[in-house]
C-alpha cells in the first residue's frame, strides 16, 4: 500500500509539471494571437533566424515556424502558425497569405518571405540553408533602402539650400538697398520679375522632390 501510495505521488509529480507546461505554452500562443495586429513585422529577420536554429537543432519546418512565432513573433509567422492550426499545410497557408498580400500591395520584403517558405515546404532540402539565404536577401534590401532613404536625404537637404538661398539673398538686397528695394516693389517690372522668381523657385523644388520620391 505504502508503495502504491509512493507510486501515485511521483506520477502527480510528473504529470501536474508538464500539465501546466503544455496550459502556459497553449496560452502564450493564444496571447500572441491574439495580439497579431500589434506585433508587426520589424523583427522578421530574427524571426527567421530563430526558426534556422530550430532547424539545425533538428525539427521541421512548420514546427520551427511555430516555434519561432512564440521566441521571437511576428505578425507573418503568427498568421502562418494560425493558418496551420485551422488545418491547412505550411504551402497551403503560405499561397493563401501570397494572394492575399498582393491585393493589399503589402511589403516586398513580405512576399519574397512567403515565396521562400513555400518552396521550402514543398520542395524539401536543406531548409535552414534557404532560410539562411533568405535572411542575406533580405539584409541586402535593407541596406539597399537604408542607401537609398541616405541619398534622398542629402539631394532634398540640396534642394532646401538652392531654394532657400536665393529667397534670402533677395530678401537681403532688398532690404539694403532703397533703389532695388522701390525697383522691385513699386514697379510692374519688379513684381513680374518677383513672380517669375518664386514660380520659377517652386517648380524647381517640386520636380526635383518628385525625381527624388520616383
Amino acid at each position: 500500500m505504502a508503495q502504491q501510495c509512493v507510486w501515485i505521488t511521483s506520477t502527480i509529480d510528473m504529470t501536474v509539471p508538464d500539465f501546466f507546461s503544455r496550459f502556459t505554452q497553449r496560452q502564450r500562443i493564444k496571447r500572441r494571437l491574439t495580439q497579431a495586429t500589434s506585433l508587426g513585422n520589424e523583427n522578421i529577420i530574427d524571426s527567421l533566424s530563430a526558426m534556422t536554429r530550430s532547424l539545425r537543432s533538428g525539427q521541421s519546418l512548420a514546427s520551427s515556424l511555430h516555434q519561432a512565432s512564440i521566441t521571437e513573433p511576428c505578425d507573418l509567422l503568427i498568421r502562418l502558425a494560425a493558418a496551420m492550426n485551422n488545418g491547412q499545410s505550411l504551402n497551403q497557408a503560405c499561397n493563401y497569405l501570397i494572394e492575399a498580400d498582393e491585393k493589399q500591395h503589402t511589403s516586398g520584403d513580405l512576399s519574397v518571405v512567403l515565396h521562400v517558405i513555400s518552396l521550402a515546404s514543398e520542395g524539401g532540402g536543406d531548409a535552414a540553408h534557404h532560410i539562411d539565404a533568405l535572411i542575406d536577401t533580405l539584409l541586402d534590401r535593407s541596406y539597399a533602402r537604408q542607401d537609398r532613404h541616405a541619398q534622398a536625404s542629402t539631394a532634398m537637404a540640396s534642394t532646401r539650400l538652392i531654394t532657400w538661398l536665393p529667397v534670402v539673398c533677395a530678401a537681403w538686397i532688398v532690404s539694403d538697398s532703397p533703389a532695388i528695394r522701390n525697383t522691385m516693389l513699386a514697379t510692374p517690372l519688379g513684381w513680374t520679375c518677383l513672380a517669375l522668381g518664386v514660380g520659377l523657385n517652386l517648380v524647381g523644388r517640386i520636380w526635383t522632390k518628385k525625381l527624388i520620391n520616383s
